[in-house]
């Protein structure tokens, strides 16, 4: 799980050997167009629920997830991004599409790609 609230965070994140190239230039792309303010985190398979919601700040999956606003949620191929306003601070979620992910963040992500039914008989 990377955390990314500051230009030191930045630079220890952008500088991980391992990774993913699209979300190395997703990353940096955010900040420049949210400004230094902003949060990204980056939830990756294998992450547990309360890893995710201690480093996120809130419940948002694992058995009691709290119900939050998001403004959209994009596809960018092995990354979903999630956008939503937390504490007044524009914030990015990048969710790993891989079925190592944690169920209740990845199936948000999915469904909203895949609505019920859609799947059904493939």
């Amino acid at each position: 799980m990377l955390k990314v609230i500051d230009r030191a965070s930045l630079a220890s994140a952008l500088n991980e050997p391992n990774l993913d190239p699209d979300l190395r230039a997703l990353i940096p792309l955010r900040v420049e167009q949210l400004g230094h303010d902003a949060k990204l985190f980056v939830i990756q398979g294998g992450d547990t629920p309360d890893v995710i919601n201690a480093v996120v700040g809130f419940a948002i999956t694992g058995n009691d997830p709290v119900a939050f606003n998001y403004n959209f949620i994009s596809d960018h191929g092995r990354w979903f991004e999630i956008a939503l306003i937390l504490d007044d601070v524009s914030t990015r979620i990048f969710v790993e599409n891989d079925p190592g992910t944690e169920l209740g963040i990845h199936g948000l992500c999915l469904s909203h790609f895949w609505p019920d039914g859609e799947g059904e008989g493939r």
